[in-house]
């Protein structure tokens, strides 16, 4: 990918993005995001097995494999099913790390960039994913009673906030942009599907909808009081005498 420059434009200083380098991402992001949606639990097991094992290994929880693909724990009544993979986190993630990442481009090349992107990604959504996992087990009644809640909108909620909270983790010094990624992998990509076959191929429309005012609200909401919380510390950390 050194070679695929062209024209250009300039972020941050002397880093430089070329057309054909954002058009390569966006084609591998495309093409991941269809091919997730094609797949199934059994295609899928890259991410769900290291989750199911990392989990058996560390964790009260044990999981066993069903030929679905799925992974279930008997004791707990938990089944990691395709959702659990985290895939749309992971392009997220993916993305983020080659935007934090943008000045290795020139200097070890786009396919260098890319592929330690997609290993760090990788690894970053299995501990969500663990995350997510150990959250909706132990304290999903607690939301639920709580927030009155349905199961689902639970297991929705603690999603968002978990992968956008590691989200926040790993873009620290990037807030505004972890928040732009976020919001057009899981928002704008659905959005735009959503009117490329019209509202009436939606099982649902007043629960996709439902969906986007979570999946928008909590994000901006979260990544708000991080750029809040980050300019107090360096308020204060300025005015120490």
């Amino acid at each position: 990918m050194r070679g695929i420059e062209g024209v250009g434009w300039r972020v941050q200083g002397a880093h430089w993005i070329g057309v054909g380098a954002v058009g390569a991402i966006g084609a591998i992001a495309w093409l991941f995001k269809y091919v997730y949606a094609q797949a199934d639990a059994t295609q899928l097991q890259g991410l769900l097995y290291p989750l199911a094992m990392l989990l058996n290994a560390l964790t009260p929880l044990q999981f066993v494999p069903l030929p679905s693909g799925e992974w279930w724990d008997a004791r707990h009544h938990l089944l990691l099913v395709k959702a659990c993979a985290g895939g749309n986190f992971l392009l997220v993630s993916w993305l983020g790390y080659v935007w934090q990442w943008r000045e290795k481009w020139q200097r070890h090349g786009g396919v260098a960039v890319m592929a330690g992107a997609a290993g760090a990604a990788w690894l970053t959504v299995l501990l969500a994913n663990a995350l997510r996992v150990l959250s909706i087990a132990y304290i999903e009644e607690d939301v639920i009673v709580v927030l009155g809640l349905s199961a689902t909108d639970s297991h929705r909620l603690i999603g968002i906030v978990v992968y956008f909270a590691v989200l926040m983790v790993q873009m620290a010094g990037a807030l505004p942009m972890a928040v732009l990624l976020y919001l057009g992998v899981t928002v704008c990509l659905p959005l735009l599907r959503a009117l490329s076959v019209g509202m009436e191929g939606i099982d649902d429309a007043a629960l996709l909808w439902r969906s986007v005012q979570w999946t928008l609200g909590i994000p901006l909401a979260m990544g708000l009081m991080g750029l809040g919380w980050q300019w107090r510390a360096r308020h204060t950390a300025a005015h120490k005498p």
